[in-house]
């Protein structure tokens, strides 16, 4: 179509252009150069050809992925080719060939060795160990590699040498000498771990500050030692010492009810107020500072008078201004002198008197205040309050605007925990903490050929739920797979694969990326004796010995029965999901009984088990029982089972009651619960 317009046009030119230029004698000419004239001014008229559509143009290239064949030719720069060296065989150097994936999200190559935010490498695709070239028979020591190792689960690293034509192959060591440094690791290889670098209480860094709270915090046999701080009272300030955990022994005055001996005892800048104390005959005339009535503001002065002529009989007089007792003042101020109204003193207090003498009492007067447990103040949602001054007493508003007696108003009390990302009863965690606790997930699943209906969906549910936790410094990854097929010298074999330890998310992607290149044509499920091997190193019980044991015929195991451990956490709780179509069957010689793996599941500390399968079962409800868990649904729905094992999440952000943790809908199976764990707040809600 594109075509056909271009010939219209050019066809549609050419006419305009013979009319324009075709004249006939002087006349014809000058009618012409009217025309032409005509045609360049701006009332002539554009001629659109109707009914001519352009065919849209596809770009080859266009939402094209990794997975596509064209994405290399598309993406250059996103593709990456890598050589990965393979263990040798014989005196032959084998290697792997992978093109990788390196671009992030919007297809812009990212540098992993500079930044920590680049997603993993992608693998589009590699080959098998294939032969790279030979270990050459002439030249001394022709290069050296090294090789990834492990003895007894510690993982290390192996030289082998090529030296005229043949291989040497040097021992797996596990350290490598360092200089040691307080990390809880043997660094200088010497079988210490951090020596001499160990403080006086055992642990890494300067040695902590001893603090009043019983214990030797400072590790030198001494508790709460020579520990002495400032206090005060309304009185005065003084100090106080550390003493079985606690401050005690205030040296400041503490306020006491008021008595007549001329002391200020109750510490509220009045003398014997309230009272009609007989007084001190030595006293008579003095005059006491006082503020209370009859003074009616600021502070007066009352002194002790005689009541009989003989002053045997002495009494306080009641309080007044000083005008009163100097006959001076009062004749100089007769006109201005009042007897109530004293010397202003400031800060007005709360009261019911008037300090500042400006005829106003208690005015402005506020005081913050707080009402919830001790250490609960400014510590999450919670703040504290005020109250108002009114005629001596403190109040404080409710949300009506009213004044209540000692209620105080505006605060922010420790309320029930909800889920708003905000701590609401104030204990310093945020919606039942902010992190999950640390946990070992390991995956078992079965790649037989009777799973593959279900095998996507659990590849994609197991991903899409991994990657909701790729932050998550607390979880580790683990994957059990089997069986696969494998072709060995000998003949072809299925084998259990220990595909990934307890790892990092970045390896347990890899190794899960893997799992697929395996052929999944195979029919034998080793779903008892991947169990049992995954726990046998954690349990208390494992009544098999696998040390007598071997595989079946035609089965084999990768890596060997005696390697075959998961490297759990020790302080980490552990949760195993396994996912199968068949019922748990045991292809070791002797073979494993159910109810070896039912004490072997209660004998393993911190552990939950769960099951997905096809049909509900007797053999898979035991074993959930055993292992504290519970039963799924296997299904073909990606969102299905993302959801149940987000159920699974559940009940490690937030264990459920009994009787809910074990009920179930209409088809036997565990529903689905209502996710407790926010994405975007990154916290058990």
């Amino acid at each position: 179509m594109l075509k056909k317009l271009s010939v219209y046009t050019v066809c549609f030119l050419t006419i305009v252009s013979c009319n324009d230029e075709t004249t006939v004698g002087t006349a014809d000419m000058e009618q012409s150069r009217s025309l032409v004239s005509d045609a360049r001014t701006q009332d002539v008229q554009v001629v659109i050809i109707p009914d001519i559509t352009v065919d849209a143009w596809v770009d080859p290239c266009a939402n094209i992925s990794n997975t596509h064949v064209r994405f290399c030719d598309c993406n250059p720069t996103c593709c990456q080719q890598q050589t990965w060296y393979c263990p040798p065989q014989g005196v032959e150097i084998q290697a792997r060939y992978a093109v990788l994936d390196i671009c992030d999200e919007n297809l812009t190559p990212c540098d992993r060795n500079r930044d920590p935010n680049c997603p993993p490498a992608e693998i589009i695709e590699q080959t098998e160990c294939q032969h790279a070239f030979d270990c050459p028979p002439g030249i001394n020591e022709d290069f050296t590699m090294y090789y990834d190792c492990e003895i007894e689960g510690t993982s290390g690293t192996q030289q082998v040498r090529c030296d005229k034509g043949r291989l040497y192959y040097g021992e797996c060591v596990t350290c490598f000498e360092e200089e040691e440094v307080c990390d809880s690791i043997d660094n200088d290889c010497d079988g210490n771990i951090d020596e001499n670098q160990l403080n006086a209480c055992g642990g890494c860094g300067q040695v902590p500050e001893d603090i009043c709270d019983g214990l030797d915090n400072d590790c030198d046999t001494f508790i709460d030692e020579q520990l002495i701080r400032e206090c005060s009272t309304i009185c005065n300030s003084g100090l106080e010492i550390c003493g079985n955990g606690n401050w005690v022994g205030c040296t400041a005055d503490r306020p006491v009810d008021e008595q007549c001996d001329g002391q200020d005892n109750d510490c509220d800048s009045l003398v014997d107020e309230g009272l009609n104390c007989q007084c001190p005959p030595e006293s008579v005339g003095a005059l006491v500072p006082c503020m209370e009535p009859p003074l009616t503001c600021g502070m007066g002065f009352k002194t002790c008078e005689c009541v009989n002529e003989e002053c045997q009989v002495t009494q306080m007089t009641e309080c007044y201004a000083l005008c009163h007792w100097v006959p001076e003042l009062e004749q100089q101020e007769q006109s201005t002198c009042n007897q109530f109204v004293g010397i202003p003193t400031n800060p007005e207090l709360c009261n019911n008197f008037d300090e500042d003498c400006d005829s106003l009492v208690d005015e402005q007067l506020t005081r913050p205040c707080y009402t919830g447990p001790e250490g609960t103040l400014n510590v999450g949602v919670c703040e504290e309050g005020s109250q108002v001054c009114n005629a001596g007493q403190w109040f404080g508003r409710d949300q009506s605007g009213r004044q209540i007696s000692d209620l105080c108003g505006g605060e922010t009390l420790p309320n029930a925990e909800i889920c708003d990302g905000a701590d609401n009863d104030c204990d310093g965690i945020v919606d039942y903490g902010e992190e999950i606790p640390e946990t070992d997930i390991l995956f078992i699943v079965d790649w037989s050929g009777s799973m593959e209906n279900y095998i996507n969906a659990v590849r994609m549910a197991m991903n899409r739920f991994a990657q909701d936790f790729s932050a998550e410094d607390k979880l580790k990854w683990g994957l059990i797979v089997g069986p696969k097929h494998r072709t060995t010298p000998t003949g072809n074999m299925e084998i259990l694969i220990l595909q990934s330890d307890i790892a990092d998310f970045e390896d347990f992607l890899v190794s899960f990326a893997n799992v697929g290149q395996f052929d999944n044509q195979t029919g034998q499920e080793m779903l008892r004796d991947a169990i049992l091997l995954s726990i046998a190193n954690i349990s208390g019980n494992v009544g098999y010995d696998f040390t007598q044991s071997r595989w079946a015929n035609r089965v084999g195991s990768h890596p060997e029965l005696k390697f075959f451990k998961v490297n759990w956490r020790s302080n980490a709780d552990r949760i195993i999901v396994l996912f199968s179509d068949e019922y748990s069957q045991s292809f070791l010689v002797p073979r494993i009984q159910s109810d070896t793996v039912w004490d072997a599941l209660d004998a393993t500390p911190n552990l939950k088990f769960y099951a997905f399968a096809e049909r509900r079962s007797r053999v898979w409800d035991n074993f959930a029982s055993h292992g504290n868990g519970r039963v799924f649904e296997l299904s073909s729905n990606q969102q299905q089972m993302y959801d149940d094992l987000m159920s699974i999440l559940d009940e490690i952000c937030l264990v459920q009651p009994e009787e809910d943790a074990r009920s179930t809908d209409n088809s036997g199976f565990m529903p689905a619960s209502n996710n407790r764990y926010d994405f975007v707040l990154r916290i058990c809600n």
